[in-house]
């Protein structure tokens, strides 16, 4: 049995972990957070401690917070993937000899809920299954979520992209988007996160003569059916469910409103000619939709 002395540690080593991982404060805090909260349990229900559960500990944990505890499948959902975070390092570092979380599965969430945008959270869970994702592949993969996440750029733009449309230097980026048509090219410059993930990548690159930015395993352009696979596998890894490059498209319109409060600034930096089509995408729901438009500074007479 392990103390709780023993466990403070190993959670003080696995904060240190994580943050030298480059994960936020607040990611972090709900990673070690989740885990201490499934010990507690553990000891509340004279079961063995973390570092020696079973994966039905963890079944039963789980089955009690969605029926005893009335959460919401997202909420366990979340705790769920804190658990099987915790037991990947535990793994890695030799504390456990199995990860006992592998076997677990996760509540399927309401069909009826409308998948808007990814929160903070689910963001970095969704970036955190890439960083795990196939070695031969996560580089490519992360810039690739990155890109979509950061510029909302749509998926048949992302595989158009030449090795000449992106620009960068250790101060700025520029990425040269090009639409359907000549009046639908634009230039969306690029942060630090984006710039970062694109130069790892281009440095493995595969030689090719094709001179597409991303390539498939065989060194062809990157179909727009195999970025829609690639988003949707990592997204269930994640355990997020219905997320696809739409989603990933709608996440940065909606920060961006969010961040900036203006709503032509946004669709202007997204490539929408109208309006209203932004607002569509950053804000679903009609009720928003109304408010929006109400408070709109294109609202003048």
């Amino acid at each position: 049995m392990v103390s709780e002395p023993e466990l403070q540690d190993v959670l003080v080593q696995y904060h240190r972990y994580l943050d030298e991982s480059g994960f936020s404060q607040v990611t972090i805090r709900n990673y070690v957070g989740d885990v201490r909260h499934f010990a507690s349990w553990l000891a509340r229900s004279r079961k063995e401690s973390v570092l020696e559960s079973k994966s039905q500990d963890i079944q039963d944990y789980s089955s009690e917070l969605i029926t005893a505890k009335a959460r919401h499948p997202s909420t366990v959902n979340r705790r769920l993937q804190s658990i099987r975070k915790f037991y990947r390092y535990a793994l890695q570092m030799g504390l456990v000899r199995d990860d006992p979380s592998l076997g677990v599965k996760l509540f399927p969430q309401p069909k009826s809920q409308a998948r808007k945008g990814l929160s903070a959270s689910e963001i970095e869970r969704l970036l955190d299954a890439v960083r795990q994702g196939p070695p031969r592949l996560a580089k490519r993969d992360y810039a690739i979520v990155q890109l979509m996440l950061q510029t909302g750029i749509r998926v048949g733009e992302l595989t158009r992209l030449r090795l000449s449309d992106v620009l960068l230097s250790k101060e700025k980026g520029v990425l040269k988007i090009r639409g359907q048509g000549a009046s639908q090219d634009r230039d969306v410059p690029l942060n630090a996160s984006v710039r970062r993930a694109i130069g790892v990548y281009l440095e493995e690159r595969p030689t090719s003569i094709d001179d597409h930015l991303f390539l498939s395993r065989k060194g062809n352009p990157l179909s727009v059916r195999a970025a829609q696979r690639l988003i949707n596998t990592y997204a269930q890894a994640a355990g997020l469910e219905r997320v696809s490059t739409y989603t990933l498209r709608q996440t940065c319109g909606q920060h961006m409103l969010k961040d900036t409060g203006d709503l032509s600034l946004v669709a202007r930096f997204m490539g929408h000619k109208r309006l209203e089509t932004a607002i569509k995408y950053v804000l679903p729901r009609r009720d928003d939709l109304t408010e929006v438009a109400e408070k709109s500074s294109l609202n003048v007479y």
